[in-house]
């Protein structure tokens, strides 16, 4: 085990396998947003990484630039004694809930594995039904929107735990806001799976009104769909492929497009969406899930999931005028800062646990 603390008591120690250093998707940025808004809390807070996917050099680089953080296997967790355990991790861990058996537990769920299975089309293998077992065991299980929880419920899940609490997730306020901005650079931030439609951004560059504009794209994977529709489509040198962007890659990427893309199928809260519309970006995205309750009234909205009504909205879009675009991107900034901020979901996270361990 690696740690940079001598302490070995905390209020709450803070499981995850993803870190704000170099971070591959939303854990880390949840992470990022959690130690900046428990930071002012007072409560004292250790941060333990395991089953990552980082170099040595990288976990030296955690250490030198976090305090309170722990690297090690689920049976270090026996070093540290807290009264609650709040856990956040994708990564199947047979030996977690051993380690864990006699704490309380609160485990945060950033998407149910059974809906990314079946939205992507994919088999996710023992995965969701280890989600499904750490459900069971849990404490308190957090869902990060009241969609998810409805989902939650659908699924059966209160029957395995019927102990639930919503919390959304926050972020910390971006250093520059501007808006409106033009409509010449459209945008897609996030995985390239089949449930979030990349391609969608891609095709409509060969639509009427778009033949003079281009596409970034900022996410993890290329599929062969994806080469093959820049080749069929002659788009291959309209298009680039940022690969996943975090840090200032991130904030360029922001700074770069006039509009974000969000055409998901399923999107347990929208946290690209919350990063766009605090910096001033306008959303053309589906009328799901999270989304909804991240954007409220100050999106461009799909009436469904089809390309044609992505179309759609693209045109509403881009034929709005520049005070319509601005006033809805004030709109969609303005509901960040009462709802949305690092320190707000941080305080509901503290009444939570101090209602747990009471």
């Amino acid at each position: 085990m690696l740690t940079n603390t001598d302490g070995r008591s905390f209020d709450v120690i803070e499981i995850t396998n993803e870190m704000p250093h170099n971070r591959r998707g939303g854990v880390g940025s949840v992470i990022d947003a959690l130690m900046t808004g428990l930071g002012v809390s007072g409560l004292r807070v250790l941060w333990f990484l395991m089953d990552h996917g980082y170099t040595l050099a990288q976990i030296h680089a955690i250490l030198e630039r976090y305090p309170s953080v722990a690297i090690g296997n689920a049976g270090d967790l026996r070093t540290f004694q807290a009264p609650l355990v709040h856990l956040h991790s994708y990564q199947e861990n047979a030996d977690i809930q051993m380690s864990l058996a006699d704490r309380k537990v609160v485990c945060t769920i950033h998407s149910l594995l059974a809906l990314e299975e079946r939205t992507n089309e994919v088999s996710l293998g023992d995965a969701v039904a280890w989600q499904e077992a750490l459900i069971r065991f849990s404490t308190r299980v957090v869902l990060i929107s009241d969609a998810e929880r409805g989902k939650y419920l659908d699924l059966g899940y209160h029957r395995l735990n019927p102990h639930t609490s919503v919390i959304h997730h926050g972020i910390a306020a971006p250093r520059a806001y501007r808006a409106p901005r033009g409509k010449r650079v459209l945008g897609f931030c996030g995985r390239l799976v089949p449930r979030k439609h990349p391609e969608y951004v891609q095709m409509i560059l060969n639509e009427d009104g778009f033949q003079d504009r281009r596409t970034l794209i900022a996410g993890r994977g290329f599929s062969p769909y994806a080469r093959d529709l820049l080749r069929d489509r002659d788009l291959e040198s309209r298009v680039d492929f940022l690969g996943w962007c975090a840090g200032p890659r991130l904030e360029a990427f922001f700074d770069a497009i006039d509009v974000l893309a969000v055409p998901s199928t399923y999107e347990p809260f929208g946290l690209v969406a919350l990063e766009a519309a605090c910096r001033g970006v306008p959303v053309v995205c589906t009328r799901v899930d999270g989304l909804i309750e991240v954007l409220g009234d100050h999106a461009f909205y799909c009436r469904d999931t089809t390309y044609e009504a992505f179309r759609e909205s693209m045109l509403a879009w881009n034929g709005a005028s520049r005070h319509e675009i601005a006033t809805r991107s004030a709109g969609a900034r303005r509901r960040y800062e009462t709802r949305f901020t690092d320190r707000i979901m941080a305080q509901a996270y503290c009444r939570l646990f101090a209602d747990l361990t009471s």
